[in-house]
């Protein structure tokens, strides 16, 4: 196995270098040895992100690989970096959320083929969720309504932290048809829709810095991207040949909760 892991960095110019070291320099031994890539997707900033990107690169020259686009786009970011890697096996990070723990035991259940997709999932029944209430209850009204109610997803979370094997990161990125923060959402429904194995485990998340969007402003994009999402998944019906059925995704119990995450895209 060797390991990639991508972190879209936007505007991170005051943090990015020592969430960088600091995620490197803890990780534990087994997983540091599979480690074949970071690769850093620098997304239309506009302070010193870049040059910090730069840096970490000289530092790590071996390690430590860097992408730039010229818009800022979450989205592209996570696109650009999954069809980037040439590791067997991937996580998707944040710069404020390089979660060692999330990779070790996404690792674990690759080896064990428990799962081709995983994801960190906020509303997971083990999950510690300490951001402030506005920001809980829009992620379960979008989770609870706009996911389950709208588009029959089974499972609790599509956003955040996920860990996939690369072939299907890839074979995702070409069947996508949306793009900025959409596109996180989509890849999960997609995956769902295609047959792939996917498993949620908990997170213990907090919020030190606030949302770049306002609840109020997000909600009528929350509308816009189901529009988006329906019309993706209607290529892939749930009948489709060769899927797997619904209770594919699983929670597993025996998973406990993550490190704390300092804010959310």
């Amino acid at each position: 196995m060797q390991y990639s892991v991508i972190i879209p960095a936007h505007n991170e110019a005051s943090n990015i270098e020592a969430q960088v070291i600091r995620f490197i320099e803890d990780l534990p031994r087994e997983a540091a040895a599979i480690l074949h890539e970071i690769i850093i997707v620098e997304n239309g900033s506009t302070d010193g992100t870049l040059g910090a990107c730069r840096r970490l690169e000289q530092r790590f020259p071996n390690l430590v690989r860097i992408c730039t686009l010229s818009v800022g786009s979450y989205g592209e970011a996570i696109k650009r970096g999954m069809l980037e890697s040439t590791g067997t096996h991937l996580s998707i990070l944040e710069c404020d959320f390089l979660d060692c723990m999330f990779v070790v035991r996404s690792i674990a259940m690759f080896r064990a083929e428990r799962a081709e997709l995983i994801v960190a999932s906020k509303r997971h029944r083990e999950s510690f969720d300490r951001r402030p209430l506005k920001r809980r209850a829009l992620t379960a009204i979008y989770n609870l309504v706009f996911l389950r109610l709208f588009l029959d997803y089974p499972g609790t979370d599509t956003h955040g932290l996920k860990s996939i094997e690369t072939h299907c990161a890839k074979r995702l990125c070409q069947a996508a048809l949306t793009t900025d923060e959409v596109f996180q959402t989509e890849i999960v429904l997609l995956a769902w829709r295609l047959g792939i194995t996917i498993e949620e485990i908990p997170i213990n998340i907090s919020e030190l810095r606030s949302a770049p969007i306002s609840i109020r402003r997000r909600l009528p994009k929350v509308l816009n991207t189901v529009r988006e999402l329906k019309r993706s998944l209607r290529r892939f019906p749930i009948s489709v040949s060769g899927s797997k059925p619904v209770d594919a995704l699983r929670r597993p119990s025996e998973v406990e909760p993550t490190a704390e995450k300092s804010g959310v895209r």
